[in-house]
């Protein structure tokens, strides 16, 4: 083999170990077309003009095999918080303990899922005014549906939006169908918030007190008719309703003068004194079973501390009893007084009352 034959045969096998196409790097020769046969890449245009075979070799996506793969991961979210939202009411529903806290919680869920409601609602406009000059301020009431178009079409992106506004509706529309418990007067309930006692009430401890003090309590009415809210003729509005007009028993302001205890010092009774004709008068009593324990624990507490030696009213009793100052006010219901001793009826305890004072 001369040297020309040999120079030859190293540029062939030179020309065969490089790839003839940099784009796939086939060893394939090109003969005499100007681009690639094997993926269509043509040099000097840089780019490939026909590919049938790279085509085939493209990664294909796997198809849906389940229902639940044609969800969108957006969707997931959007209906998990929905779920979340709704359990969220049924929760509210059923953990509060009293009208107080059940209507609390409706005004709280309801005041949160509206605010998340209008963010997402005016979030959704302002992209919408920014791609459109068809909407304007009005559109978020008049075409409330309308604005999130350019929103959704965006999606999965931008997903959050919908998600926010959803779910903000979920809650208050929750608020108010599941939790429910919509009770504005419950609110001022075991709040500490005691309402006075009436009016009718307090001119006749005074009255009374006028007969343990002497002259010089005329100070002291009108101190009282002022933290009772008005005079006597005012009081007159505050008198209880006859029963069958609400459905309840008719309600009283009573005082409390004073307690019977058991053997152990724990109280057994509590006595009451209610205006009648005018006139501080006995009105019967409320047995420790019938008022509510926390009520009785701090009566445990505080009645000791104000007994006095003698009845503020004229009571009678059997068996020792513990007379105490006139402060403390409770609103019992009973279906009225009896004609036969001028008593309450099986007084039924209510609420408590503001404390007064005669002092």
């Amino acid at each position: 083999m001369n040297s020309q034959q040999h120079q030859l045969l190293e540029g062939s096998q030179a020309t065969h170990s490089q790839p003839t196409c940099s784009e796939c790097g086939t060893h394939e020769p090109w003969g005499l077309s100007s681009w690639c046969p094997k993926c269509g890449y043509y040099p000097a245009l840089g780019k490939c003009v026909g590919q049938p075979d790279l085509q085939a070799g493209v990664e294909q996506k796997p198809q849906p095999q389940t229902i639940w793969e044609l969800i969108p991961e957006w969707a997931w979210v959007l209906g998990l918080g929905v779920i979340g939202s709704i359990g969220l009411s049924i929760a509210g529903r059923f953990l509060t303990q009293n009208p107080a806290e059940l209507c609390l919680w409706t005004l709280t869920q309801a005041s949160a899922g509206a605010l998340m409601f209008l963010i997402g609602q005016f979030i959704a406009y302002l992209y919408a005014v920014s791609k459109s000059a068809e909407f304007g301020i009005l559109s978020i009431v008049l075409n409330p549906f309308k604005i999130w178009r350019p929103t959704i079409s965006r999606f999965p992106e931008g997903a959050w939006k919908l998600d926010m506004a959803v779910w903000g509706l979920t809650l208050t529309v929750g608020a108010f169908a599941i939790v429910g418990g919509f009770e504005f007067d419950s609110l001022f309930d075991d709040w500490g918030v005691r309402k006075t006692a009436n009016v009718n009430l307090v001119s006749t401890i005074v009255d009374q007190a006028k007969q343990h003090e002497g002259d010089g309590a005329e100070n002291l009415e009108d101190a009282l008719n002022d933290f009772a809210g008005g005079t006597e003729e005012a009081g007159k509005e505050m008198l209880p309703e006859e029963e069958g007009t609400t459905g309840k028993l008719p309600e009283f302001d009573c005082l409390l003068v004073g307690y019977t205890t058991l053997s152990d010092g724990r109280i057994d009774t509590v006595l009451l004194a209610s205006s009648f004709n005018k006139k501080l008068t006995y009105a019967g009593k409320l047995n420790a079973t019938d008022i509510p324990a926390d009520v009785l624990e701090e009566w445990q507490q505080r009645l000791p501390r104000l007994e006095q030696f003698a009845p503020f009213v004229k009571v009678k009793t059997k068996g020792p009893t513990t007379w105490i100052k006139p402060k403390i006010t409770v609103n019992v219901a009973s279906k009225g007084w009896a004609e036969t001793d001028q008593q309450l009826i099986k007084p039924q305890f209510v609420s408590l009352l503001q404390e007064i004072s005669v002092d």
